[in-house]
C-alpha cells in the first residue's frame, strides 16, 4: 500500500482538502459546484461512521453547504461557506498549536501509520 492509497482510503484528508478548497474559492455558488461535488463525495466516504471529533464541526458545516448547493440557494450557500471557513480556521488553528502534529506531514502520516504496520512498508513521509 502506498501513501496515496492510504490517503485515498481515508476520508479525513479528502474532506479536509475538499472543504478547504470550497472555503477558499472566491467565486459564487456556480463557480463552486464542482468543488462542492468533490466535497460531497469525500463526506460520503465516511459512510455510517462519524468524523473524528476534531473534524466534526467542519464536517457538519460542509454537509450543510452541500445541501445549499443542491438547493441552489445562493444566500444560504454564502452563509454556509463562511461558516465552513470559520470551522476550518478553528481546525487548522488547533493543528498549529498542537506540538505533536508536525506540520504538513500530519495529513499524510496521521492516517498512513496504520497502513505501514499492516504492510510492513515505510512511507516516504515517515522515513525522514
Amino acid at each position: 500500500m502506498t501513501v496515496l492509497d492510504a490517503i485515498d482510503s481515508d476520508p479525513v484528508p479528502r474532506v479536509i482538502i475538499a472543504a478547504t478548497a470550497v472555503a477558499m474559492c472566491r467565486g459564487g455558488l456556480v463557480e463552486c459546484v464542482e468543488l462542492a461535488r468533490h466535497l460531497k463525495l469525500a463526506l460520503c466516504a465516511f459512510a455510517d461512521r462519524a468524523p473524528p471529533s476534531d473534524l466534526s464541526e467542519a464536517a457538519e458545516a460542509a454537509c450543510d453547504l452541500v445541501d445549499a448547493v443542491r438547493d441552489g440557494n445562493v444566500p444560504v450557500f454564502d452563509h454556509r461557506r463562511d461558516r465552513l471557513g470559520r470551522a476550518l480556521a478553528r481546525y487548522w488553528a488547533a493543528r498549529a498549536r498542537d506540538p505533536t502534529v508536525g506540520g504538513w506531514r500530519h495529513l499524510v502520516t496521521h492516517r498512513v501509520r496504520g497502513a505501514e504496520r499492516r504492510t510492513g512498508t515505510q512511507s516516504p513521509a515517515s522515513a525522514t
